[in-house]
């Protein structure tokens, strides 16, 4: 199907009944395959993931997870369940309320904040918020791979990931003997790995139990402290046993199961040795939250789960065939969409916003980033899947509490959306994070995305609260200009960090989105047949529009740091002190100070953007308070300026596409949505390397696939076939099941 844009009220059954009544329907089936992760060689980088979106396995080029040390350092080998978390004992009695600092700020004087280092905090306080910050964190259930290997044994991999039908091919010979492994890891709910394994002679299996590091970015993993941990075989029959694993006050099940005779036999106090008799067999290692009541089930069982959960969501998400163009990138963004939509699929379809990297590894504890949901998450209602959103958004619900906590020690009505959390919904300590606002409108975004894929009156009942308690709260952080009659923002860190809240004023973005976050929170009232609120809507009215230079390029914000003021020919350093000995950790900041310098006089024009002012118009529709004159100014300037060789993937790129597709500039949008054919960033499994630390980050992949899908299906109002992509005859772009933006 060659375009195929539903309309705003659209449900995706139809947009699938309509796409399957085409003659050149999609070969799904075909796409999927044909960029299916082969690995020829075992390295750090070169992992693979299997799982169901709520657990995780990482698995190296055996097909288990035989060498965690060598993957340390890469996509680590880890084994991840959303219901996985714990906390080191908290010895200490530390307090939430030992984190809070009344800590005054532009238009805001007295919002008390949860902070880590904060302007006069005790050792003790910095040392809860410290604690805090880190647990819980989630726990690695653990370590799966052939005993007795090292990695420079191994040789002759050719290992293919089959994304249709979930199984994982492993080929590779050591000592040179060849072996063969399939692994699976179950359907929905099924927390497992079962492989099945071939081989000349008996290769046993290790089970390796590790304890928390509770590490802002690691494998989650300590091997020497045994003494801290338990594990401990509750039952053992022919083929199967029952293992209790203890770690402080969570206790958690593994059930194991096998054929072909040979036994499990606890070989140090958190290892299991798994011993077959034979070089054929198979076995299946079972994680849970609760003491099970049934066996771990086979290999071939697990096999048809994973075939139904894997076939049923190719069969149903939406898809984009790049096969028909004739342009040299279009295989390799085919290949980065395909592979992404495997890994949300296999890593992100929990229950509460994930991790920046998913359940392969830690980063920031295991915890999860509220403003990054928008990267995470937004995607699913375009795709094809409001159901995966629905799970998320459902969090929102249990965390309002503690959101309305936030909001009323702050002074304010409503409810102020946390930063950095966990299940719980406990607020991270942060020197940066309490003091952002931009995931304050993603639930009022994510209820529309989920009511305009499948609109009804229950939808519309059920988020009600949600959408118009985050904008009670956005309303009441406005302050009142009274000089020029308008609403500004200030007190509040950007999207980006740089712009921090000591000096900020209307952040481009943020002002952006409050404008879209309030209509629509309007709109619901409407459509549940209440009257809108007055003020807002004359906020609306008055809400200060995006700061722009004499020659009409937007800036990150009206004021900030770095942003010159051509009015008055200044512009704003901030100066940072010393850092303490061993640096800023785990999102410190020090308290910085600013000065008002003069601007060069050679300075006459913007010397380039920032993702801040290129998201204003993009992942938003259009609003008063720009121009689209000059947003494409903007959007030539970044062309013009953008790093484009020396960059890493994340969120920008995408940013940058979304802000071309709704100018109307494809080519400006495939370039950025490819990066200019950085194949280098592209790890076999999908991933896109960002760093030493981020390794992968998932945002970037959920970004690329909101944007792509918007390319395809553009917004509502937009009447352009596949309004992204080039109409030079090279970008022949085929597509089903995909929603268009607002």
């Amino acid at each position: 199907m060659r375009f195929s844009r539903p309309g705003a009220a659209a449900v995706l059954a139809t947009a699938l009944l309509l796409s399957a009544c085409t003659p050149d329907k999609i070969d799904r089936q075909a796409l999927v395959r044909r960029n299916n992760p082969h690995v020829d060689a075992l390295a750090p980088l070169n992992s693979l993931n299997l799982g169901n979106g709520t657990f995780t396995l990482t698995l190296d080029a055996t097909g288990l997870q035989t060498f965690p040390e060598f993957c340390k350092d890469g996509l680590s080998l880890g084994t991840y369940s959303e219901w996985g978390w714990h906390a080191f004992p908290n010895t200490e009695d530390y307090r939430f309320e030992e984190t809070l600092e009344d800590h005054p700020l532009p238009g805001h004087p007295h919002g008390v904040y949860s902070v880590q280092m904060g302007f006069a905090q005790s050792p003790r306080s910095q040392a809860a918020a410290a604690w805090i910050r880190a647990n819980p964190h989630r726990i690695h259930l653990g370590n799966i791979g052939f005993a007795g290997m090292r990695p420079e044994e191994v040789n002759a991999v050719d290992q293919t990931l089959d994304m249709w039908d979930g199984v994982l091919h492993s080929r590779f010979n050591w000592k040179g003997r060849a072996v063969e492994v399939e692994t699976v890891s179950g359907g929905e709910g099924e927390d497992l790995l079962a492989a099945r394994v071939k081989a000349d002679r008996a290769l046993p299996v290790v089970l390796r139990f590790p304890y928390p590091s509770g590490v802002h970015t690691d494998d989650a993993s300590v091997w020497d402290a045994d003494d801290k941990h338990s594990t401990r075989i509750l039952s053992q029959e022919a083929g199967k046993a029952l293992i209790l694993r203890t770690l402080d006050d969570v206790n958690y099940y593994v059930s194991v199961s096998w054929t072909g005779g040979g036994a499990l036999a606890q070989t140090g106090p958190n290892r299991l040795e798994l011993s077959p008799e034979a070089g054929e067999w198979a076995f299946t290692v079972r994680f849970s939250q609760a003491q099970p009541e049934d066996d771990a089930p086979g290999f071939d069982a697990a096999a048809r789960s994973a075939k139904a959960l894997w076939n049923g969501y190719w069969q149903t998400t939406g898809v984009i065939d790049f096969s028909h163009c004739t342009d040299a990138r279009a295989a390799l963004l085919e290949r980065r969409v395909v592979l992404s939509q495997y890994l949300m699929r296999v890593q992100e379809a929990q229950h509460f916003p994930p991790a920046e990297t998913g359940m392969t590894y830690n980063s920031w504890h295991g915890k999860f980033h509220l403003e990054m949901v928008m990267w995470h998450s937004f995607h699913w209602a375009t795709w094809g899947q409001p159901e995966l959103l629905r799970r998320q958004l459902d969090w929102y619900k249990t965390a309002q509490p503690v959101a309305r906590q936030i909001a009323e020690r702050q002074g304010f009505p409503g409810v102020r959306w946390m930063k950095m959390t966990d299940p719980s919904a406990t607020e991270a300590p942060s020197d940066i994070g309490s003091y952002i606002i931009w995931q304050q409108p993603h639930p009022i975004y994510m209820a529309e995305l989920v009511y305009r894929a499948a609109p009804s009156p229950a939808i519309l009942e059920k988020y009600y609260d949600i959408v118009q308690q985050s904008a009670e709260f956005m309303a009441a952080f406005l302050n009142y200009d009274e000089a020029h009659d308008r609403y500004v923002i200030e007190g509040a860190c950007a999207a980006t960090e740089s712009l921090s809240e000591d000096y900020t004023l209307n952040p481009a973005f943020e002002l952006s989105y409050w404008h879209f976050g309030l209509s629509v929170a309007q709109l619901w009232r409407e459509r549940t047949g209440r009257e809108r609120v007055a003020a807002w809507d004359t906020i609306l009215q008055k809400l200060s529009p995006l700061t722009a230079s004499p020659e009409g390029i937007y800036l990150p914000a009206e004021k900030g740091p770095g942003i010159p003021d051509f009015e008055n020919g200044t512009i704003l350093r901030v100066i940072a002190p010393p850092a303490p000995a061993g640096g800023y950790k785990d999102g410190q900041r020090g308290r910085t100070s600013a000065q008002v310098v003069p601007l060069d006089p050679a300075r006459t024009s913007v010397s380039g953007t920032s993702t801040e002012n290129l998201l204003a118009y993009g992942m938003l529709p259009a609003c008063p308070l720009f121009t689209l004159e000059n947003m494409q100014k903007t959007l030539d300037r970044a062309a013009e300026r953008w790093g484009w060789q020396r960059g890493n993937w994340s969120w920008n790129y995408p940013s940058f596409a979304m802000n071309a597709t709704r100018l109307l500039r494809p080519e400006i949008a495939v370039r950025a949505i490819t990066m200019d054919d950085r194949s280098d960033l592209l790890l076999p499994s999908g991933n896109n390397y960002r760093s030493e630390s981020l390794r992968m980050y998932l945002p970037g992949n959920g970004g690329l696939l909101l944007a792509v899908g918007m390319m395809c299906a553009g917004w509502d109002g937009c009447e352009v076939e596949n309004p992204g992509f080039p109409k030079d005859g090279t970008w022949d772009v085929r597509w089903e099941g995909l929603l268009s933006m607002p």
